[in-house]
């Protein structure tokens, strides 16, 4: 089954970078980097994405809501 599958290997990464990091010191660094370009993004997407839910979900100082696409 592809869920059961797909949840198998993703218990498995955690090993695979283990030894992907231990292969040699430049692979640990570029695991490190990659995994912190990552975050980054991911973070960064994230705040922007609560910005916009937090701005659609308050009222505008000047009486009335604000309509979608004005």
């Amino acid at each position: 089954m592809f869920v059961q599958e797909l949840f198998e290997s993703i218990l498995r990464l955690p090993g695979e970078f283990a030894g992907v990091a231990a292969h040699d010191p430049l692979s640990a660094v570029l695991l490190a980097v990659g995994a912190l370009i990552v975050l980054g993004t991911v973070g960064f997407v994230g705040y922007l994405l609560l910005g916009v839910v937090a701005e659609l979900l308050t009222p505008t100082p000047g009486g009335e809501p604000r309509q979608p696409g004005r």
